[in-house]
């Protein structure tokens, strides 16, 4: 499987140290540049580890070119999330995008595209033995201000049994 990835997940799992994850679940991990020149904007305690990511796991792709109707459907969301959804559409399947932001998942979802979140991406983690619970990670994110809605801690806590 083929991942990619919005700035957002990628940053929460800097934060919980945990982006050595998309390796072990991926056999790509891309970004569009958009994402990664947010990424190298980021200040923060997580930046070596993402700069470290940059380098080992993580590997920038320009995006194809949209057709006129995933122009249309992505219009008015921010540019990192826009190459993040062209990016993904172009590669060959499966891929899997890793994205948070309510109206860029609504708008992947218009065009087809398979997606998660970073709750998501550690039910996945947890399904794969990867880790071993999903709930002292979701908290610690939240502690560390990486917003992540109740109703998704709950829905992701019972999906995997905690």
């Amino acid at each position: 499987m083929i991942i990619v990835s919005n700035t957002g997940p990628l940053i929460g799992l800097a934060k919980i140290q945990q982006l050595g994850l998309l390796g072990r679940l991926a056999t790509e991990v891309y970004i569009p540049p958009q994402v990664q020149l947010e990424l190298l904007a980021k200040t923060g305690t997580e930046t070596a580890l993402i700069a470290a990511a940059l380098k080992a796991t993580i590997q920038v792709k320009t995006p194809a070119v949209l057709d006129t109707a995933g122009e249309t459907i992505l219009r008015r969301l921010d540019e990192g999330e826009k190459q993040a959804i062209a990016l993904a559409r172009s590669l060959p399947a499966p891929v899997l995008l890793l994205l948070d932001d309510r109206a860029g998942r609504t708008a992947a979802q218009k065009l087809g595209q398979p997606l998660t979140g970073l709750a998501g991406l550690l039910l996945l983690a947890k399904r794969q033995g990867l880790v071993t619970a999903v709930a002292p990670l979701l908290e610690s994110l939240r502690s560390l201000g990486y917003w992540v809605s109740d109703e998704v801690v709950v829905v992701v806590k019972n999906l995997a049994g905690e």
